[in-house]
């Protein structure tokens, strides 16, 4: 005991992470409290694992215990648009359990593990990026506790996907490019916009290899430098290899490399001119009120990201937008939980944070704990299947 009480005091990132830990188990039990409450409000008893698995849920839980639907299968909505490292992952904890705890828990069980994972190494990230400790603490609150933070708690892929993205950033600033590549493998392996951190690795060498603004003689130096570079390139080249390694698998399972993309129609069958005619109709209240509200929440997410740019996070917020572009070309639907998944948003907000923190510490406590508020009230909504949240 005194040997972990001296390590404790000695060891800044223990220190660090016993109080992400702290919030983490916090969270959680605001999670239980609020189960308990629904169930007691609605006279139902309902288990945990129903009351966190809604909609794509079901889904992933029928790849971890099945595999993907076989072509000659009668279903519309074929899950061959669902990536598999996060199934992957799952299977494999499922058979190192020997298969007796619940599919669910095993998602859940992951989930939690690489949000908490995910928290921490963005708190960490934060320090990297100069930022003090309360900044990193401000960061993990709004990822463990903050609106749309059950995702990271739920059978989804959003926990994953953050983890990989902030250990993609935490290597580029550390100018370890080849680390970042398999970051970004990886992630490209958990969601199709992973594919698209290429560009915050492009970015990122740029400013390493060619500093200063964006120019001809810029980029002549850039790629001269980088032909110089086979590990660079290399590390370029990785990013996209989740992807491929997928739809290598879907050429061979159902005869086409792209059904992940082209099931999507199951689910989007209105035609848009893509993104701004999508934002247009959605933010004029041409479509249902819920796609209005995602669509405007679509518009505050790119002024977050227009506010990265302008305090220099050009590669977080370069990714940041091209990964809302991509969803934005067929519909809004789902785009609040993709901005949240792909991490860079909280940047963004946690910047925002320190600023009303500079003029009022009691404005940035206030606004924490209106967004705690919101969280919970978000809670029920994803307990009742709410389709504000689909």
């Amino acid at each position: 005991m005194n040997m972990l009480i001296k390590q404790y005091r000695e060891n800044e990132d223990i220190r660090l992470f016993c109080k992400i830990l702290f919030i983490f188990l916090m969270s959680r039990l605001f999670m239980l409290v609020m189960m308990a409450a629904y169930n007691l409000g609605m006279g139902s008893s309902r288990p945990v694992e129903s009351l966190m698995n809604p909609w794509d849920a079901q889904r992933y839980r029928y790849i971890i215990d099945y595999g993907y639907t076989f072509p000659m299968d009668a279903d519309p909505q074929a899950n061959w648009a669902f990536f598999p490292l996060y199934p992957i992952v799952c299977m494999i904890v499922k058979c190192l359990t020997f298969g007796i705890i619940d599919t669910f828990w095993i998602g859940m069980l992951v989930s939690n593990a690489c949000i908490l994972a995910a928290a921490w190494q963005s708190a960490k990230l934060m320090q990297d990026e100069g930022h003090d400790e309360i900044s990193g603490l401000s960061i993990a609150l709004l990822m463990l506790a903050g609106p749309y933070a059950f995702y990271g708690g739920s059978v989804y892929t959003e926990a994953m996907f953050m983890l990989f993205i902030v250990l993609f950033f935490r290597a580029c600033r550390k100018r370890k490019f080849l680390l970042a590549g398999c970051m970004a493998a990886l992630a490209s392996g958990t969601r199709i916009v992973g594919c698209t951190l290429v560009f915050a690795l492009l970015t990122e060498l740029y400013m390493e290899l060619a500093p200063g603004r964006v120019s001809a003689a810029g980029i002549r130096t850039f790629a001269a430098k980088m032909l110089a570079e086979p590990k660079k390139i290399l590390a370029v080249m990785l990013c996209p290899l989740g992807t491929f390694c997928y739809m290598t698998f879907l050429y061979f399972f159902c005869g086409d490399a792209w059904a992940f993309k082209n099931v999507q129609i199951a689910w989007r069958q209105e035609e848009n001119f893509p993104i701004i005619g999508v934002l247009l109709k959605a933010c004029t209240g041409q479509m249902e009120p819920r796609y209005t509200y995602m669509g405007w929440f679509c518009i505050c997410a790119f002024a977050v990201y227009g506010y990265m740019l302008y305090k220099k996070h050009y590669s977080m917020a370069i990714f940041g937008i091209i990964a809302l572009l991509v969803p934005l070309t067929s519909h809004v639907m789902s785009t609040c939980r993709f901005i949240v998944g792909t991490y860079v948003i909280y940047i963004g907000a946690c910047e925002l944070l320190e600023a009303c923190g500079r003029r009022s510490r009691k404005l940035k406590q206030a606004i924490l704990l209106v967004l705690a508020a919101i969280e919970g009230m978000m809670l029920v909504w994803w307990f009742d299947w709410g389709t504000w949240l689909m």
